[in-house]
């Protein structure tokens, strides 16, 4: 990796049970601000999911794509929790559809 760290880098660390990011304050007189996320599989796709962002963001002052709020990497969190939500749902009802049409088809109807 060549130095010194690109402009979009941020520093990233587990604390207990949490997976924090801090990101640098862009300009001298901008302070720097630290989300937390949980050290979990979503913590991590978000991490990632921030990072990508980052890489190609044209600003990098908070509440800026790749440099969210704590609330924003919250609601990220949430609605990628609701749609993995969503598929294990729509997964069962496929599947409780197919035995459904299993049965009727025992029974020949």
């Amino acid at each position: 990796m060549p130095y010194p760290l690109p402009s979009y880098a941020a520093s990233i660390w587990i604390a207990g049970d949490d997976l924090m990011i801090a990101f640098p304050g862009q300009g001298p007189e901008s302070k720097g601000h630290t989300i937390k996320l949980p050290s979990s599989e979503t913590g991590l796709k978000t991490a990632l999911k921030i990072m990508r962002a980052r890489s190609h963001a044209e600003d990098l002052r908070l509440a800026n794509k790749g440099t969210p709020s704590q609330w924003e990497a919250e609601q990220d969190m949430k609605y990628a929790s609701w749609l993995k939500a969503m598929k294990k749902t729509k997964a069962a009802d496929a599947e409780e559809k197919a035995e459904a049409e299993a049965f009727l088809a025992e029974l020949g109807l």
